[in-house]
């Protein structure tokens, strides 16, 4: 039946169908047998538009005279293309639909489809071409998705970055080095000092970088962000360069020490060991000892201490830091005695082990083998670690910290009491918190008391207010406006702060927690009961918790 009702026009891109050709139905018309007629018109792969086709069906079979007028169910189409754009404009891909038995894509199919979409940077011509070869080989109907332009991302400045030109005394390993000519270690000789003369170059400064702009895909430019510009500073001994401002130089000879954005360059004094034959050493620069300071002796400097070999039974203070190339040895006392060796850094304090001493630093310090019976104090951070993270053992003794602890084992097995305090400025920052929040209660209540005068001053009969004092109270309300605003962001940078600080000052032990530990964070103290595998201890401000490192993978089930 269709055969009579379908026919392709002249121009062979349609197909027609029409119920004049039968005039009546003999029975119902269905889509049955419709892809058998196309076929023998050669329009097997045309477009058939279902909607269409299904209107004329039901107007034939109910007689309509819709029915007996040309109506084009299927048609020759072309490939087909649109652009969608993704990922805030960064991707752009081509939508490819099959032709209908039509022909593929051609290259001004590509240029309008681009034009439309406003797509004009980061355009793939390999990509195009691409489009352009699979679009002849689609089925019909087909949907080919190609990405065919990428926007490209700001790449934001690089702030100031400050680069010495001098190695860092604090990073000098003291080791014996080979003698030449030989396969033997010198032990006295523990390498060669670090020292600058005057005039050499010890700092450089990089600027700061502006950044490249990015683009989408239609070319609307993404800015990038300047990187933070900071000046470079004179130091003790060092001054910046006549010839070039970015350059820092040293003006007296000594040992450079680094520094934030800086170098101090201290007068420096080499002793091969301190004992009754040096008697004490008092010295206003830096310190190299290649051998040992001695039992009893007391040393003195106002720059940085480095001692080759051990520290024994001393008293050693620097305004600097403090670098012992083996261990610092005190003698066994009593708890509740003074320690026989001392150590007191203004900075930082290195070394393989220390046991039986008092260790006080203002920043951090850090020993890579073992602490035993110590009392230690430091400003920053404790770390009693190896860089394998092999070895690195507190126990006995008391360690109050400034900030975060980590060590490979906390304890010993046993009954010794092992204590240790982290975040030990818990107090004065929670104490600084309430005085700003104080400060703050105390200006509401003030900006509530000029309130009250404004509306006691607008109560009054016009002859008898004052401009003096109506100025007075806008004057005020101003100021402690402004003066809120200021303590509000204050207060909110300062609990984002102790916020940071409680999250990162922790007590993290990497491999075992003896029993006998007693944690003390602020007033809250636990008794550590029975021995933990790898743990981390944190404070809420309410509690103290303590939260296993271990992972399931690292758990294994036994058998």
């Amino acid at each position: 039946m269709w055969k009579r009702i379908l026919s392709i026009t002249e121009d062979k891109k349609s197909v027609i169908a029409n119920l004049k050709p039968i005039e009546t139905l003999s029975k119902k018309l269905s889509k049955s047998g419709i892809m058998e007629a196309l076929t023998n018109l050669g329009a097997s792969e045309f477009y058939l538009d279902q909607d269409v086709l299904g209107r004329f069906i039901n107007d034939a079979n109910e007689g309509k005279g819709e029915a007996y007028k040309d109506c084009v169910v299927a048609k020759r189409l072309n490939a087909q293309v649109t652009v969608e754009l993704a990922e805030q404009d960064m991707l752009a891909s081509m939508v490819v639909l099959g032709a209908y038995g039509g022909r593929g894509l051609l290259g001004s199919d590509l240029v309008h489809a681009l034009a439309q979409s406003r797509v004009t940077k980061g355009i793939n011509k390999a990509a195009l071409k691409k489009v352009l070869i699979v679009s002849r080989t689609l089925s019909p109907g087909e949907v080919f998705v190609q990405p065919i332009a990428q926007g490209k991302n700001p790449v934001n400045g690089i702030d100031t970055r400050f680069i010495p030109l001098v190695d860092d005394v604090n990073k000098r390993v003291l080791a014996p080095q080979q003698k030449e000519n030989s396969s033997k270690l010198d032990m006295r000789n523990l390498g060669e000092t670090i020292t600058v003369g005057e005039g050499d170059e010890v700092m450089r400064r990089i600027p700061a970088t502006k950044g490249t702009p990015g683009y989408t895909v239609q070319g609307t430019i993404i800015p990038a962000k300047p990187g933070n510009d900071s000046p470079m500073k004179e130091g003790k001994g060092t001054a910046l360069s006549a010839k070039d401002p970015n350059i820092l130089v040293a003006t007296v000879s000594g040992m450079p020490l680094i520094k934030d954005r800086s170098i101090d360059v201290d007068n420096a004094l080499c002793m091969q060991n301190i004992n009754v034959g040096t008697g004490h050493v008092k010295f206003k620069g830096a310190l190299i000892v290649a051998g040992n300071i001695e039992s009893g002796m007391i040393v003195r400097a106002t720059g940085s201490i480095t001692v080759g070999g051990f520290i024994e039974s001393a008293d050693v203070q620097a305004q600097g830091d403090i670098q012992v190339g083996k261990g610092i040895i005190g003698h066994t006392t009593a708890d509740d005695e003074k320690r026989t060796c001392t150590v007191k850094s203004g900075a930082a304090i290195k070394a393989n082990y220390a046991q039986y001493s008092e260790l006080q630093a203002h920043d951090d310090i850090h020993l890579t083998v073992h602490s035993i019976s110590n009392n230690i104090r430091c400003g920053q951070d404790l770390y009693i670690i190896d860089e394998k993270e092999k070895q690195g053992t507190l126990s006995g003794g008391m360690a109050k910290v400034g900030g975060k602890l980590i060590c490979v084992n906390l304890g010993v097995e046993g009954d010794t009491a092992t204590r240790v305090e982290a975040f030990g400025c818990y107090a004065s920052y929670r104490e600084r918190l309430e005085q700003y929040k104080e400060q703050y209660k105390q200006t509401q209540a003030k900006t509530m008391d000029i309130v009250r005068r404004e509306l006691e001053f607008n109560k009054k009969p016009k002859e008898e207010r004052s401009e003096k004092e109506h100025e007075e109270i806008e004057r005020l309300k101003q100021e402690t406006s402004e003066q809120m605003i200021k303590e509000k962001e204050m207060l909110a940078v300062l609990e984002d702060e102790f916020e940071d600080m409680l999250r990162e000052n922790t007590i993290e032990v990497k491999s075992k927690v003896f029993s006998h530990v007693i944690i003390q964070f602020g007033d809250e103290r636990i008794v550590i009961k029975r021995s933990h595998g790898p743990s981390i201890f944190n404070f809420t401000q309410y509690e103290i918790k303590c939260r296993s490192l271990l992972d399931e993978n690292d758990v294994v089930s036994e058998i």
